[in-house]
This record gives C-alpha cells, structure tokens and sequence, in this order.
C-alpha cells in the first residue's frame, strides 16, 4: 500500500526522535535485542570482526512481529544468521525466550550471572527506531556496565524488508513511542522529553489507523 507523504513526514520525524546512536569503541559484550530485522545481526557480525569484542549475545524470542517471520526464536534466527557470516559458535551466546525489551534485559542478567561471567562495557545494538527505548530501559533495569549504544545505519525508508512493510513499520515505531510514554509510570524505563510536535505526530498517526502495536490502549 502506499503511504501518503503527510503520514510519512511525521513517521519520520518519530523516527528521527526515537534514533539514537553513540561512537562505538570496545567492549567485553555485544548485546543484540533481536526483533524482525536480521541487518541488525549483520552489524553485530561486521563490530565482531572489527575487535569490537569477544562475545556476541543474541536475546529474543518470538513477538507480534516476528512469529510471523521465524521458524525459530529471534534470538536463534539471528544467531544463525551470524555464525554463516563468521562469528565463531563458541563466541555466540543465546537468549531465546525473552518477549519485549524488559525481558530481554532481565532474562540476559540472569543468564550472564549463570554462566559466571561479568561484562563491564557493553555494546547494545537494536533497530534505529528501537535505540532510544533500549537506552531508557538499560538505564532503568541494568546499573553498573558503561553501554554503548548503535544500530545498522539505514533510514524509515530503507526500514522495510521482505517480511514487513513501510506501513508495519509506521505501526511499530507508533508503538514504540506509545512505550516510551507509558513504560516510565510501571518502572520499566526512565523518562525523557518529548517535544510537542512529536506529540501531534503520535496522535495525527494514530488518528490516521496506525495503532496495531500499542500498548496505552491495552493498559486503560
């Protein structure tokens, strides 16, 4: 379906607020939150054969999303994806029951303290739109490692691939910046601002049948 360019000049500009993204260096940990979109297990495997690290975590099972595209777990999809492209197996380390971001910072801390190991700068990588999210949430649920924080570098545009389209994606960052108004009031991240014309674009997008993937809704 094609998307009438006012829905998509204010998708865009959520998208730009949601992006966030630091100058990775070095870390014990790559940290991927997994979710439909394989370039990010991509990234993770070019960081990997750069020295970014020793250890690459893939965290995600199936969502929404995704249990529409994978056979398998995200997190097991996405492992896979990697070690074809090089990523040694006893460098790969899998998460593949965790269903949202909390989860996949929760279940991720448990599983590194079960194997007995400790990472003191980590490097998370998620989907552009996702970055800020994960950013609030590590800051909220994970004290104590420095995290970097990165994604593929591709637009709204480029967002879509194979398995879903500009308007799926449309939803999903909807969705996302429905989270990062509600997720702070249940502890599940930290607030941040959020400028008055991103507020009329969230509620324009809505409005315009945008709403498959939120939350507020649900809570009220």
């Amino acid at each position: 379906m094609k998307i009438p360019d006012e829905d998509f000049r204010y998708a865009l500009e959520i998208w730009d607020f949601l992006s966030v993204k630091d100058r990775l260096g070095k870390a014990d940990l790559i940290f991927v939150l997994c979710s439909h979109d394989l370039r990010v297990a991509e990234h993770a495997v070019s960081l990997y054969h750069k020295n970014h690290t020793k250890f690459v975590l893939f965290s995600g099972g199936l969502n929404f999303f995704t249990k529409h595209v994978f056979p398998n777990s995200e997190a097991e999809s996405f492992a896979k994806h990697a070690i074809e492209l090089g990523i040694p197996k006893e460098s790969v380390i899998i998460e593949p029951h965790s269903t949202h971001t909390g989860e996949n910072i929760q279940f991720t801390k448990k599983l590194i303290s079960n194997m007995g190991l400790h990472f003191d700068t980590i490097i998370a990588l998620q989907k552009p739109s996702m970055t800020l999210r994960i950013k609030l949430a590590l800051e909220k649920q994970w004290p104590g490692p420095i995290f970097q924080i990165g994604s593929p570098d591709y637009s709204l545009l480029d967002a879509p691939h194979s398995k879903i389209n500009l308007f799926m994606i449309i939803n999903e960052i909807v969705g996302d910046l429905d989270r990062i108004i509600a997720y702070p009031k249940l502890g599940f991240q930290n607030e941040t601002f959020i400028p008055e014309g991103i507020y009329f674009a969230y509620h324009f997008l809505i409005s315009k049948g945008y709403h498959l993937h939120l939350v507020t809704s649900k809570m009220s």
